[in-house]
């Protein structure tokens, strides 16, 4: 294993003005990375839990997929989920996980797959769920109709909760998906408009709430927290360049980037943590900096880069790492503090 080296600098709090949040004054947190097993080319990190499981998906081929699943111990492999072929997008608390088979939504729950395509229409894919089992995702509202196939289809986001489908509609345009859903059922993801621009949305009271952008014309929601605070992409005015954003009480703020490249944010934990991606490098956010996670690699280290996915309570982070022969693996950073 190889070792992020930093320390603390300081153990007093201070005030981020710009986000409104108190952190711990400090320097880089302090990481071992765990090589859960190769990743085939394309493949994806999609989730994390609490207790360090991780899910993703490895293509087979450019029409078929597996779904995989580490349990903390083990990687198993899903393979085509009963289906022809399974993409496992998310997963909870209790090990319920979430995605499509073939083009049909699931969840996967004590060892059963439960196709909810009767209530989502296919094609769908379900993308997050929360620790009461309800799933959000997209399906398809207006499928192509038979015999043509120029017919523009449309997709709405959707909750998925105890045997029922609520449709969360649009911000005024034709489609929208939902990303991501906290325990307090609030609901984030993104849409189109009236003017036919993507915006992030917040839903929550049975009520989608444009988030707005940064200025610019487009955005996107990817996480929330059971806090409410939401985080993305957005792009910013005058160049139009895509930013990551934190999202809290109304406001979004521009997070920034890595040298003036493009940045967005995947991940948010219950600290305020946050990970993603600023051009080709993965950064971590927190105490008002963001931090290039390939500069804190060792300089002895097997690794040449991490690329975040996500990020959970304990400051656990998974991704894929690029070893030193340029092979891609699953991997999980654990905090040694």
């Amino acid at each position: 294993m190889t070792l992020l080296v930093c320390r603390f600098l300081f153990s007093i709090f201070v005030l981020n003005e710009s986000l409104g949040l108190i952190f711990p004054a400090a320097a880089e947190e302090s990481y071992t990375i765990r090589d859960i097993g190769l990743l085939v080319t394309g493949g994806t990190v999609e989730d994390l839990t609490n207790n360090g499981q991780i899910v993703g998906t490895a293509p087979l081929s450019l029409t078929r997929s597996h779904g995989w699943w580490f349990d903390g111990k083990k990687n198993i492999d899903l393979g085509a989920c009963g289906g022809v072929g399974c993409r496992i997008m998310g997963i909870n608390s209790k090990s319920q996980v979430v995605g499509n088979i073939g083009r049909d939504a699931f969840i996967y729950s004590d060892g059963k797959f439960v196709d909810i395509s009767i209530f989502a229409k296919p094609p769908g894919m379900a993308l997050a769920v929360n620790n009461a089992a309800f799933v959000v995702g997209w399906y398809t509202l207006i499928p192509h109709l038979e015999g043509n196939s120029t017919a523009p289809s449309e997709r709405h986001a959707f909750l998925y909760r105890g045997r029922r489908l609520t449709d969360l509609g649009t911000l005024g345009g034709k489609e929208s998906v939902a990303t991501d859903i906290n325990n307090r059922e609030q609901v984030v993801g993104y849409s189109s408009t009236y003017r036919d621009e993507t915006h992030a949305f917040l839903y929550m009271q049975d009520r989608m709430i444009d988030l707005g952008t940064l200025g610019g014309t487009e955005s996107r929601a990817n996480s929330i927290n059971d806090l409410g605070k939401v985080v993305g992409s957005a792009t910013v005015a005058g160049s139009n360049r895509q930013h990551a954003f934190f999202y809290s009480d109304g406001k979004m703020s521009d997070l920034g980037s890595l040298d003036g490249q493009e940045s967005t944010a995947l991940d948010i934990n219950q600290s305020g943590y946050i990970v993603g991606m600023s051009g080709s490098r993965g950064f971590l956010y927190k105490d008002g900096r963001m931090l290039d996670l390939n500069l804190l690699l060792s300089p002895k280290s097997d690794w040449k880069s991490v690329s975040p996915c996500c990020i959970n309570d304990g400051n656990q982070i998974a991704g894929i790492g690029i070893s030193h022969d340029d092979k891609s693996h699953i991997v999980l950073l654990d905090p040694t503090q």
